[in-house]
C-alpha cells in the first residue's frame, strides 16, 4: 500500500507579492504544506504537477523550495507552462526533488509499489502543451522497461476537458500519449493540474485526475467559450492511494482538529463495538 499526495499549480511569485495583487499563494501553500504533514497515515510521497511559480525567477524558486522543505516525506516535481525546466534543474539541484536533464525535463522514480514516471508537457513562448519527439521516445522506453504498474505525472491534462479555455490547444499534442497508453496496460493513473478545477477523464483506458490549485481557482463553464471567473479559495490535497494494484483517488482535508473530533472521542464509545454496530446482522 502506497499514499501519494498531490497538489499542484502552487504559482509561488516573489517574497512580498501578491498574485494578480490579492492572493497570498505562498501562505497558500504553507497551508496545504501543514495540511500534508497532518494527514494519517503518513503518505509515502508528494507529487506537485507543475506551474510551481508564477515567473520563473530564481528569488521565487528559492521560495518555493523553502516552504515546500517542510514536508515530512519525499517530494518531487514537474514543470508547468509557468515554469521553466532548466532552470528547475539548476534551482532545486541541492534537492531530491527534480532528478531530470537538461534534455527531456522528465524522470523515473521506482521506490514505491507502482512506477512514477514524471513528464514535462512545457512549449516555450506560449501556455498550450507540447507532447512528441524526444518526449515521447523516453516515455515509450521507459514503459517498455517495466510492466510493474505505473502513474505518469504530466502538468496539462492529456484530455478532452469540456473546457473552451484549456480544449483550445487542441487533441493532437497528447495523441501519440494516447497510442502509447493502449499498447501498456501497465498504467493506471495519469496525474495532472493546469486548469485550477477538479475533474476526472481518461486517455485511452486510463483514468485521469486533474486536481484544483492550492493558488486558487477557476469557475469555467462547460461547453461554452465565456472567460472563466477567478475564486480566490486554496483546496485541500488530493490523495492517490495504491490498493490491490488500483488507485482510489480524492481530496484529503485534514484540519488541525480531526483526532479530536473522530466520532469514538466525541461519542465516548469504543471503535469496535461502533464498527459491530454498523455491522449490525452482518457482524461475524
Amino acid at each position: 500500500m502506497t499514499l501519494l499526495v498531490q497538489i499542484t499549480d502552487t504559482h509561488i511569485v516573489q517574497p512580498g507579492e501578491l498574485l494578480y495583487g490579492q492572493v497570498d499563494t505562498a501562505a497558500h501553500l504553507r497551508e496545504r504544506i501543514e495540511e500534508i504533514n497532518r494527514i494519517r497515515p503518513r503518505p509515502d510521497v508528494v507529487m506537485i504537477t507543475g506551474d510551481l511559480v508564477e515567473r520563473a525567477k530564481p528569488d521565487s524558486y528559492a521560495l518555493f523550495r523553502e516552504i515546500v522543505s517542510g514536508l515530512e516525506m519525499p517530494v518531487y516535481v514537474i514543470p508547468g507552462n509557468h515554469d521553466d525546466p532548466a532552470m528547475m534543474v539548476d534551482c532545486l539541484a541541492e534537492t531530491s526533488w527534480y532528478p531530470a536533464s537538461h534534455l527531456t525535463g522528465q524522470y523515473t522514480v521506482e521506490d514505491y509499489d507502482f512506477r512514477i514516471l514524471a513528464l514535462n508537457s512545457h512549449f516555450d513562448g506560449s501556455e498550450l502543451p507540447d507532447y512528441d519527439g524526444l518526449r515521447l521516445e523516453w516515455l515509450q522506453t521507459e514503459l517498455q522497461r517495466s510492466a510493474k504498474p505505473t502513474l505518469l505525472a504530466i502538468h496539462h491534462p492529456p484530455m478532452k476537458t469540456g473546457i473552451e479555455f484549456i480544449d483550445m490547444g487542441g487533441e493532437g499534442w497528447f495523441s501519440g500519449l494516447a497510442q502509447l497508453l493502449t499498447e501498456h496496460p501497465q498504467v493506471k493513473l495519469v496525474i495532472c493540474g493546469h486548469c485550477h478545477i477538479d475533474l476526472i477523464g481518461n486517455i485511452s483506458q486510463v483514468p485521469v485526475y486533474m486536481a484544483g490549485s492550492t493558488a486558487h481557482q477557476l469557475v469555467a463553464a462547460r461547453a461554452m467559450d465565456i472567460a472563466p471567473a477567478f475564486d480566490t479559495s486554496s483546496i485541500p490535497p488530493v490523495l492517490h492511494h495504491f490498493l490491490d494494484g488500483n488507485f482510489l483517488s480524492g481530496s484529503m482535508p485534514w484540519p488541525r482538529d480531526a483526532d479530536a473530533r473522530r466520532i469514538d472521542k466525541e461519542s465516548g464509545r469504543n471503535w469496535d463495538q461502533l464498527k459491530r454496530e454498523m455491522k449490525g446482522t452482518k457482524a461475524d
